[in-house]
């Protein structure tokens, strides 16, 4: 039986750290991306779009 290893890509998104501004690194898997700030320590879930300038990156509020 042959297992497939599920896929990952490591990106760096200059200042994109939404508290301190410090370089994010992001994990991007089949599960979507996760992003820890090793500066501050947030981590959250970016959302990673492809628009016809380039990759929007966002981030959604908290909920309560």
């Amino acid at each position: 039986m042959t297992e497939v290893q599920p896929t990952s890509r490591d990106y760096m998104i200059p200042e994109g750290c939404p508290v301190c501004a410090a370089d994010l690194p992001v994990r991007v898997t089949s599960a979507g991306p996760n992003g820890v700030c090793k500066h501050c320590g947030w981590f959250g879930r970016p959302l990673v779009t492809v628009t016809h300038r380039g990759l929007r990156i966002t981030y959604e509020g908290a909920q309560a």
